[in-house]
């Protein structure tokens, strides 16, 4: 991820970004602070490009009253960076010991290519290359699950594996292949973007 200014201080020091995908808009925190550069983005951002042979979905986002106006399209390929951080997944053993990875709204699946929400590419190849899980977190009722995501090998919450849909509570550790995370909850009953 990179600011338009050219340094790496990070989403959050700077009021605009780009967003991917075919249709690369400037999002601004705060519409009133300028019009969109061009006609396409105009109309990108009230909905959809005039025309557009090819929609892509869009996803929820908060901000009712204005504050957000989200362009974020989401396509097989291109990989996803949550604009609302809505909780955490942390690699507390095995490759990439350490590091962490943002959850965002809606569907996350998680694997070791880019295209997919949550990349864990650190190594462990028992991680399916595409969907090795999926996380999500449903903001109506406020509330994470988590879901096998049809890779070969399984994912286990504590010592039991995920074969359905089970919701996921704070603190859970997430075991795939020979990596273990822990999911740090931040949205819920108590705090929303929304």
């Amino acid at each position: 991820m990179s600011n338009d200014d050219g340094n790496d201080r990070g989403f959050f020091n700077n009021p605009t970004r780009r967003v991917g995908g075919a249709t690369d808009v400037t999002v601004k925190k705060n519409p009133a602070d300028s019009s969109p550069s061009s006609p396409a983005a105009e109309a990108n951002i009230s909905g959809g490009l005039a025309g557009d042979l090819n929609p892509v979905t869009r996803r929820v986002r908060p901000g009712a009253g204005g504050e957000e106006v989200s362009s974020t399209p989401v396509s097989s390929g291109t990989a996803y960076h949550p604009e609302f951080v809505v909780g955490w997944l942390v690699v507390v053993d095995g490759p990439g010991r350490g590091m962490s990875r943002p959850l965002g709204y809606g569907m996350n699946p998680v694997g070791r290519e880019e295209s997919n929400g949550v990349e864990l590419n650190f190594g462990d190849e028992e991680v399916s290359r595409k969907a090795h899980c999926l996380i999500a977190y449903d903001h109506k009722n406020k509330k994470f699950y988590i879901q096998h995501g049809g890779g070969q090998n399984l994912t286990y919450v504590g010592n039991e594996p995920v074969l359905s849909s089970c919701e996921l509570n704070k603190d859970a550790m997430i075991s795939l292949g020979n990596t273990t995370l822990k999911f740090i909850k931040l949205c819920g009953d108590g705090f929303d973007w929304e």
